[in-house]
């Protein structure tokens, strides 16, 4: 899971599937250059014709909330390491003596 979200965060599963893309493309290309039929352009790959770069990108929606959250964590962190007071006890009998006398 973590693997996962470090290739997610840091856009190596998006170069890794624009790779596979490109590769795609050379492909495409090249067979169309045999046959004799140049194409004009190459495909463009976006989130319109491509579902996997819409599931990259979706998560760009909920980047707003995870600061959010991540605040309200370390609020709730520093509420429960705030001093607690203790309730005062009152002792029920005090005999006030210091001992026996010392000679």
């Amino acid at each position: 899971m973590v693997l996962c979200y470090a290739a997610l965060g840091s856009g190596a599963a998006e170069r890794l599937h624009n790779a596979q893309h490109a590769a795609e493309d050379a492909v495409l290309i090249a067979s169309a250059k045999d046959a004799g039929h140049p194409l004009s352009h190459a495909p463009v790959h976006d989130e319109s014709n491509c579902e996997i770069h819409c599931q990259l990108h979706i998560a760009v929606m909920a980047a707003a909330w995870v600061p959010l959250l991540i605040c309200l964590g370390l609020f709730l962190a520093f509420l429960t390491m705030l001093p607690v007071r203790l309730p005062v006890q009152q002792r029920l009998a005090v005999i006030p003596c210091r001992g026996p006398p010392i000679r």
